[in-house]
């Protein structure tokens, strides 16, 4: 691939964002209550003060995919070059994120049990895992995903036991969902730092619960509940309506706007794709949240975790795509006061926009970081992951019986995740001058697809030219998939530079 992908190089003329006065009638985003008498409130102290980003310049943040990672693994910084010089990409950062997505506990001591789900994974990793970690430089993790309860409200809090006791800040999980929900903070040299962690992909009955009437709460993750649609032309709809007529009697001598089918609802439009609507008393408590982060921090960061696309989704060869529907909500945490959103979960790069705030100035959007480690090692698989697997493993084996965890995991592997784009992402370096983005700086990553299992999944810097450019494409091709703003690179060897 050349170097010639990108290409338009842009001088940045800094911009001094002061937001908007707290005035009568003056709205900030759909989390803003709205001044109704000024004179309420102190003129010493104004709303919109409260409401700004404040970091001195200069200041960097680091950014990285999901964490899938089961033991600790700086002890290869010594024999991989490679890691040794990542891990020196990640140290200067004034604080590092990345999206923990797998329980942390003492099997010979934890007293939960494990809580598998549509034959997936029950992650687990070892203690050690949450100091390796820090020790890497890691400083804030989100925590609300589809892995969150593997191994159910015990694995949570032992998770939250041995992040606390390394001094990893998460968010996303509690006891109930005001915790869930509510920001967690880091106290750096250059600010207070806050994050708010959600998804939207997330297991039944993970999702954290409120108290209602005499019924109690629930731990849980920080749910934003989905309703989905999908969009079919006239000639699926058509075969839809056939179906439907002749199981059900309904339908038969029309052509629908729409129809329920096998659990699903249809729309009739121009192409296929994906709809999703967001739940609106979810979204009202999550911008209230980052609104209340960004009453109490210098510095917001808003993740989700969402597997969730609009296009492009169906096709477990080729990269996934992400789902409209996290613009609305990424532009609409900026505008409530995120300086950064994340999306994590379709373990393959997605689109990245700087968004250009009406109130807030230019705040970076990844819609989809891959993964920053895939460990393959994951020795405490639960029996119903064997039992909902016996076809699979027939097939691969001729003695299934003596099949070990990883026995199983390589030919689910085969099935879902054998692609060079899998183990291939980047450290996302942003960078803010007079507490606007500056500049985005792409790192590209690969976690060594092919090598032996101890090795494989440990991330490691692109030295090749070509393969950098490869991968800093993917983001370009996602984004334009996406429908968003073309995105202004300059790719100098092995890094990418991506300014507003």
């Amino acid at each position: 691939m050349s170097r010639k992908l990108v290409l338009v190089a842009v001088t940045l003329i800094p911009l001094v964002w002061l937001g908007p006065a707290a005035g009568a009638g003056d709205s900030i985003s759909s989390s803003d209550p709205v001044v109704r008498d000024a004179s309420r409130f102190d003129p010493k102290r104004p709303v919109a003060q409260e409401l700004r980003t404040n970091v001195p310049d200069g200041f960097s943040i680091g950014a990285v995919g999901d964490l899938i990672i089961s033991r600790p693994l700086s002890q290869y910084a010594t024999t991989m070059p490679a890691f040794k010089a990542l891990l020196e990409v990640l140290k200067p950062f004034n604080v590092l994120y990345g999206n923990m997505e797998t329980a942390i506990f003492d099997v010979r001591e934890f007293k939960g049990s494990p809580y598998s789900w549509d034959g997936d994974w029950t992650n687990a990793a070892l203690p050690g895992v949450a100091r390796d970690l820090r020790a890497m430089g890691f400083s804030i993790v989100s925590r609300a995903n589809n892995h969150a309860f593997d191994w159910g409200p015990e694995g949570m809090r032992e998770t939250s036991r041995w992040l606390d006791d390394a001094g990893i800040a998460h968010s996303g999980v509690g006891e109930s969902r005001g915790l869930a929900r509510a920001p967690r903070y880091i106290e750096t040299a250059s600010g207070r730092v806050a994050l708010i962690s959600l998804a939207s992909t997330f297991r039944p009955t993970t999702d954290a619960l409120p108290a209602h009437g005499a019924a109690p709460g629930r731990p849980g993750l920080n749910a934003l509940h989905l309703t989905m649609t999908v969009a079919v032309p006239p000639a699926a709809m058509q075969s839809l309506a056939d179906a439907n007529c002749t199981l059900y009697g309904r339908t038969c001598n029309e052509l629908p706007a729409g129809l329920s089918l096998f659990d699903n609802k249809y729309r009739l439009a121009d192409a296929f794709s994906y709809e999703h609507v967001m739940d609106p008393e979810d979204l009202a408590e999550i911008y209230q949240s980052i609104r209340a982060a960004r009453q109490n921090a210098d510095f917001v960061i808003v993740s989700i975790h969402s597997h969730e696309c609009s296009t492009g989704c169906d096709d477990d060869n080729a990269p996934r795509g992400a789902a409209r529907f996290l613009k609305e909500l990424a532009h609409g945490a900026v505008d409530a006061g995120a300086d950064m959103f994340v999306a994590t979960g379709n373990h393959n790069l997605g689109p990245m926009e700087i968004y250009n705030s009406p109130t807030r100035g230019y705040r970076p959007i990844f819609y989809g970081l891959g993964n920053f480690f895939w460990s393959d090692v994951q020795e405490l698989l639960s029996h119903d992951l064997f039992q909902s697997n016996r076809s699979l493993l027939a097939e691969a084996w001729v003695d299934p019986a003596k099949a070990t965890d990883y026995d199983l995991t390589a030919p689910l592997n085969k099935a879902a995740f054998a692609h060079a784009f899998t183990f291939e992402s980047v450290i996302a370096e942003c960078r803010f001058e007079h507490n606007q983005l500056a500049r985005i700086v792409l790192h590209p990553i690969e976690q060594g697809y092919g090598d032996r299992l101890l090795r494989s999944g440990v991330p490691r810097l692109v030295t090749d030219d070509a393969a950098a450019a490869n991968i800093v494409k993917q983001i370009v091709d996602q984004t334009a998939r996406l429908g968003l703003p073309k995105l202004k690179v300059t790719l100098t060897k092995q890094t990418a530079v991506i300014r507003p």
